[in-house]
């Protein structure tokens, strides 16, 4: 939810920031609001090609947004070398990465504590789509629905 509201804010223009904080604090997870936005701050501005973000009402979930959950998921793991690099990868360089590591680690670490468990989805590593392919054929940055 969060990540999709972001995205159409932004694809529309509007700053919805208090709605999306009280959401995250309506989830006891207040704090998680900051770190998304620091996360898809990142993709938005440093990441290359397109991101296929659904409409917050869309009932399916595209595989660019398993990515994105997935590089939080992992970092819910109880595991010492996790890495969410590989799932934001497609669209970041190594820079752009290492930035967009701590909110991606501190929002994981937010959800966990409140509660909110993501699952684990190694197998989009391995997941090839449309938009997979897109930063060969585009040079900017765009959120897609």
């Amino acid at each position: 939810w969060g990540i999709r509201m972001w995205a159409k804010a932004l694809n529309e223009d509007a700053n919805i920031s208090d709605i999306l904080r009280q959401g995250f604090q309506l989830a006891g997870v207040q704090d998680a609001f900051g770190f998304l936005d620091s996360l898809m701050y990142v993709l938005a501005t440093a990441g290359k090609g397109v991101i296929d973000v659904r409409c917050p009402g869309c009932s399916e979930i595209s595989t660019d947004e398993h990515r994105i959950l997935g590089a939080i998921a992992i970092y819910q793991c109880e595991i010492d070398l996790a890495d969410g690099d590989p799932y934001l990868s497609c669209w970041l360089g190594s820079t752009a990465l290492r930035i967009a590591r701590e909110p991606t680690i501190k929002l994981a670490n937010a959800l966990k504590t409140g509660g909110l468990l993501l699952r684990s989805r190694p197998w989009v590593l391995t997941v090839s789509n449309i938009s997979l392919d897109a930063p060969r054929l585009l040079r900017e940055s765009h959120t897609v629905h």
